[in-house]
Parts: C-alpha cells; sequence; structure tokens
C-alpha cells in the first residue's frame, strides 16, 4: 500500500510540474550536471525577457540572468517538488530585476528613468512605452509585463510574485491606471 502511494505521489509530482522538469531536477538532483544545463537553455530566453522588461537593459538583464541560474544551481535543494518550477524560477527572476534596480537607483539617483534603450530589436517596443514602463514603480512594470507581453494569467503571476489573485487585480488595475497618463503626455493614444 505504501508503494502504491509513493507512486501515486510521483505521478501527481510530475504532472504539475510538467514531466521534463521534474526529470530535468531529479536529474540535476543526482549530480547530473547536463541536467542543469538543459535547465537554463530551457528557460533563460524568458528569464531573459523578464529582466530586460523590468531593467530596460541589456546589461543588467545578462547579469540578472546569470545571477537566477547560480541561485537554482545553489538551491535547487530547496525547491519543493509540489510546486511550480515556472513560478518559483520567475520569482527569483523578479526578485533579482528588483534588487538590480535598487542598486541601480542607489548609484545612480533619478537618472535611472533616463537609461539609455539598449532593446534587442525582436522584443522592442515604442520608445514611448519602454519609458513609461520605467517610470511605474517596479511592481506595477511586473505586473504589466506579466499580463500584457508574457500573457500570463492571473493565477501564474500570483504563483510567481507570491501573491493572493484578488492582490494581482488590485495591483494590475493600478498599474494600468498609473501608466495612462504617462502615456498620455507622452503622445500615446489607443485611439486611431
Amino acid at each position: 500500500m505504501k508503494l502504491f502511494f509513493n507512486q501515486l505521489l510521483i505521478v501527481w509530482i510530475v504532472y504539475m510540474i510538467g514531466t521534463s522538469d521534474a526529470e530535468l531536477i531529479a536529474r540535476f538532483r543526482q549530480g547530473d550536471q547536463q541536467a542543469f544545463k538543459e535547465l537554463v537553455i530551457k528557460y533563460q530566453k524568458p528569464i531573459y525577457n523578464v529582466a530586460l522588461r523590468m531593467t530596460h537593459s541589456r546589461a543588467e538583464a545578462e547579469e540578472v540572468c546569470q545571477i537566477v541560474f547560480v541561485k537554482v544551481f545553489e538551491k535547487i535543494d530547496s525547491f519543493k517538488m509540489d510546486h511550480s518550477f515556472f513560478s518559483w524560477l520567475y520569482r527569483i527572476a523578479m526578485n533579482e530585476s528588483i534588487n538590480s534596480l535598487k542598486m541601480r537607483k542607489r548609484l545612480s539617483g533619478l537618472d535611472a528613468v533616463h537609461t539609455v534603450i539598449e532593446l534587442n530589436p525582436r522584443f522592442e517596443l515604442s520608445d514611448p512605452i519602454q519609458e513609461a514602463l520605467m517610470v511605474l514603480k517596479p511592481i506595477d512594470r511586473a505586473m504589466i509585463i506579466f499580463r500584457h507581453f508574457h500573457n500570463l494569467g492571473y493565477q501564474e503571476i500570483a504563483a510567481i510574485l507570491d501573491l493572493s489573485e484578488k492582490k494581482v487585480k488590485a495591483h494590475l488595475f493600478a498599474a494600468r491606471k498609473a501608466l495612462k497618463p504617462i502615456l498620455l503626455s507622452m503622445g500615446v493614444s489607443n485611439e486611431k
């Protein structure tokens, strides 16, 4: 009977975090370095994109990415297999992006808003939209980026930011409300 429940638990865990992630994490925990490389390859682009949107700097986004994967490497044993690996990874990326912004603010004061735009053309938005996003508080920026640029649902955002769905909806509402006058002042309008 105990064997049955152990097998059932394994099936449930694999279902919750996805077969490939569960297998890669298990292999990495057993010392398979190639499994970690596969996790990095799988998630480096989405993590880089989140960091880029948050920091608005290619160099900072690359640094955030490196820090995120170093932390994953060091703390993979603390990851709970019954949670979403994607959410855990994104939460680390979001925290490191915010840390990077705080460090930049300490180093350069208010000049952080006027950072030179260094976006990859494939992911480029218009300059006013990028500038408007950079004016928002980091949590508001994160809400807009996750919902509108990464098409994440409220539940996914809640898991990433460790908030309730209700708080995510409230923050997203406030973020949109804050973004609108900024965009209008820059001459960006949704009227055709």
